[in-house]
Formats: C-alpha cells, sequence, structure tokens
C-alpha cells in the first residue's frame, strides 16, 4: 500500500463490525475507522456483535479479545459457524497468547496488537479488504460469465433455427480462400444437378453460365477479399446445361483473429414464388450476420472472462459467500416490507375510517339538502298559489271599488232626485193640492 488515499479506494465500499468494550478507546478507533469504511457498526460486547451480525452482512469484522458477556472469540467461532468465510480482524495485549494461538485455530484473517500501530493497521486492513474486492469481482465475473453463456445457448438455438430454415428456402455452399466448395446443402444439389460427392472439392464456378461476364466476379472477390458482404443477382447452370437465376448474398467468415477463414453464399431463386418471398429471406441473412457479429464479441468476451478467472482463487466458495450474503439481505428486506406493510395497513384502516365519517357525514348533508330542497318546492308553490290567489283579489277588489263607485254615483243622483222633490214640495202654498192628490 502506497498511502491512505490507496487503501480508502478499496475500503470506501465496505462495511465493518467493530466489538470492543472499552469506550474511550472505542470511540477513537470509530473515528479513524469512519473515515475510510463506508459503514461502520460498532457493538459493546460479544453477544451485542453476534446479535448485529445475524441481521446484517459486513464485509470485515474487528473485535478485541477479553469482554463481558461474550469474548472475541466465542464471537468470531460462532460467525465463522453461520460464514466460515467471514474475514476477522482480532485486537488484543501481548498477555492473550492462549487467546492468539486459539484464534489462529479458529482460521482469523489477522492479529492486531495493542496499542495499535496504525502504520501497520492500515497494512493489514489493504490486504484483507483486497482480497474482499478480488472476491467480490470473483462472483461478479462469474456472474457475468453464466450470462454470457446463458445468450450464447439462445443465440445457438436461434442459429440452429435459422439455419433449418435457410436450409428449406435457399441454396447454401460455403468455399475456402481459393473459391473450392467445402459445403452445399440438399437444396444446392437439388437445383444444380450434381451430387455432393461431385460439388465437395470442386471449384465454384462449376455452376457458372457462360453468359455471365468475368468483370462481375472480379467485382466479387475484390469486395470479399476486403471482407465486405456482396449481393447481386447471378445465372446459373445446372449439370444438364439448365438456366437458373440467383439472388446471392456471399459473407465473410472471420476466426478470433479477425483473419477471413472462408465464404458462406445463400442464394435464392428469383422465381415469381421466391420472389414474394424475398423480404422474408432478407429478414433471415440480416439475423444470420447479427448472430455471427453478436458470437464473435459473445467469444472475445469469454475469453476475458476466463483469463480473469484463471488468476482467482474458488469461486464455489465466493459464490457461497455471496450467496449467504444475498438471503442475509433478503431477510432484511423483507422484515422492511412486512413493517411497510403493517404500516400501510394501519394507515388504510384510519383512512377507510376517515372515509367512512366523511361518507357520513356527506349523507346526511345529502338528505338534509333533499328535505330543505322539497321544502323550498312546497313553499315555492305555495308562494305561487298565494301570489296567484292575491291578483284574483285584487282584481276583485278592482271590481268592486268600480260597482261601489257606480253605486255612489246612483246614490247621489237619488239624494239630489230627493231634495228636488222636496224642495218643491216646500213651494206649494198652503190650502191647495197638487194635481195628483
Amino acid at each position: 500500500m502506497k498511502n491512505i488515499m490507496e487503501l480508502k479506494e478499496i475500503t470506501s465500499s465496505c462495511s465493518l463490525l467493530y466489538v470492543e468494550d472499552d469506550k474511550e478507546l472505542a470511540q477513537t478507533f470509530i473515528t479513524y475507522l469512519s473515515k475510510i469504511f463506508n459503514e461502520v457498526i460498532y457493538a459493546q460486547n460479544g453477544h451485542e456483535g453476534l446479535e448485529l451480525y445475524k441481521d446484517n452482512n459486513f464485509d470485515l469484522v474487528i473485535t478485541d479479545i477479553r469482554m463481558p458477556v461474550m469474548d472475541g472469540i466465542e464471537m468470531s467461532k460462532k460467525i465463522k459457524e453461520i460464514n466460515p468465510e467471514q474475514k476477522i480482524i482480532i485486537t488484543s495485549g501481548y498477555s492473550d497468547t492462549e487467546y492468539f494461538i486459539e484464534s489462529i485455530k479458529l482460521g482469523i484473517d489477522a492479529y492486531v496488537i495493542k496499542p495499535v500501530n496504525y502504520v501497520d493497521l492500515n497494512n493489514v486492513l489493504f490486504k484483507i479488504t483486497n482480497k474482499i474486492k478480488i472476491e467480490k469481482e470473483s462472483f461478479t465475473n462469474a456472474k457475468k460469465l453464466t450470462r454470457i453463456v446463458e445468450q450464447l445457448s439462445r443465440k445457438n438455438d436461434e442459429l440452429s433455427h435459422y439455419i433449418e430454415i435457410i436450409n428449406q428456402v435457399a441454396i447454401v455452399s460455403k468455399t475456402n480462400l481459393e473459391g473450392y466448395i467445402t459445403y452445399v446443402n440438399d437444396f444446392f444439389c437439388e437445383i444444380s444437378g450434381y451430387s455432393k460427392e461431385e460439388l465437395l472439392g470442386a471449384r465454384h464456378s462449376i455452376i457458372r453460365h457462360p453468359d455471365m461476364s468475368n468483370k462481375i466476379f472480379e467485382e466479387q472477390w475484390n469486395d470479399l477479399k476486403s471482407g465486405e458482404t456482396w449481393k447481386g443477382s447471378i445465372k446459373n447452370q445446372t449439370k444438364s446445361g439448365e438456366t437458373f437465376f440467383v439472388y446471392a448474398t456471399i459473407i465473410p467468415i472471420f476466426d478470433n483473429d479477425t483473419e477471413i477463414k472462408e465464404y458462406i453464399g445463400i442464394r435464392f431463386l428469383t422465381t415469381k414464388e421466391e420472389n414474394e418471398k424475398r423480404d422474408f429471406k432478407k429478414s433471415v441473412i440480416s439475423s444470420y450476420q447479427e448472430f455471427k457479429m453478436k458470437n464473435y464479441s459473445a467469444n472475445k468476451e469469454i475469453e476475458h472472462l476466463e483469463n480473469e478467472l484463471s488468476h482467482i482463487g474458488d469461486g464455489d466458495k465466493n459464490l457461497k459467500m455471496v450467496i449467504e450474503e444475498l438471503k442475509s439481505k433478503n431477510k432484511k428486506l423483507l422484515g422492511q416490507i412486512n413493517f411497510c406493510e403493517n404500516e400501510l395497513s394501519k394507515a388504510n384502516e384510519q383512512y377507510s375510517k376517515k372515509i367512512n365519517l366523511t361518507g357520513e357525514s356527506l349523507k346526511k348533508i345529502t338528505q338534509d339538502y333533499k328535505k330543505l330542497l322539497i321544502s323550498y318546492e312546497s313553499q315555492k308553490k305555495e308562494t305561487d298559489f298565494l301570489n296567484k290567489d292575491d291578483q284574483l283579489r285584487k282584481k276583485e277588489i278592482i271590481k268592486l271599488q268600480t260597482e261601489l263607485n257606480e253605486q255612489s254615483e246612483v246614490l247621489r243622483g237619488l239624494r239630489d232626485t230627493i231634495k228636488h222633490v222636496n224642495d218643491e214640495k216646500e213651494e206649494v202654498p198652503k190650502g191647495k193640492k197638487h194635481f195628483w192628490e
């Protein structure tokens, strides 16, 4: 280790369980360790430390030996029973020789003498945490390798499916770098009229039609030798001299060193029926090319991972350690989920009560509103009736007033008449009678 920063680059992603009954010493030690570790959890004795370990996953455990309730050796023994690969550092004084021998038997990773020399401690931490880092990377690489192998397996299944489809609808052949045929499918033999024995080892020009220009094949070979795919229509000739046209796609095949090792040709008859299938065939070719590229990249990655894995220790132990770590994390997560579910259930219950109370209040308000609405409609009808009755009464009053006025006029006329008659009576001389008497 060159400096503390180099140590921190590794320890900054690690978690630590620190067990020490001397609180003053522990406070000083925790202050230092917290600066370089991602997480530092403290326990005052072995029993408390063991309980914390059961509920959490720690990359490293640092513990004192002599402690009340449960000492560091006993705690380390129980931790090793839970996880034999757990990294543990023991701190103690010079007088703990018997404990020192017992810790070696337990497979303790390091022994630090008190008072602690921080330079020595840093070197021990660097050595152990660097080993932890390598084991984690080993597990990660193993997972990547497993994933890549699974992907390759799926891709191989896909390739087999594509090849089966191609063999049914396409004329397929392979040639070496000199143009000699190394493989043909049954459809090639059926169309060309040649047997496999006649074709294998022969030059591909065996089916060339004499009408085809040499310039086309020169362009074809120039493209293929430069690593490019060639596509185009070709006029061929069967063994019996019959002509047939194909649309060919010829692809260079590379080895792991990116060198061309052979060529594969995929051809489709250009009949009316085959033209209708052209889009499908192009899709098959495209998928085949994509698979070859992915297959090449995957092989490179597998080779790289295998090289890395060859320098790493026993992967099975690392896998067990990670599985146990995942189980512990899963246990913690399940506890958190149960807690959240309980809190959510309580919240839902309270919310339901509030909703029920609100619903009852709303129901009562709705009922009161309906009653008020009915009362309002009733009063409105009564008011309308009274308004109409008032209008009728007003009309009757006006009519009565008119009749009274007329009667008043009649009465006034009668009064005037009576008064006039009385006046005439007063003017008749005494002793005389009226003409009607």
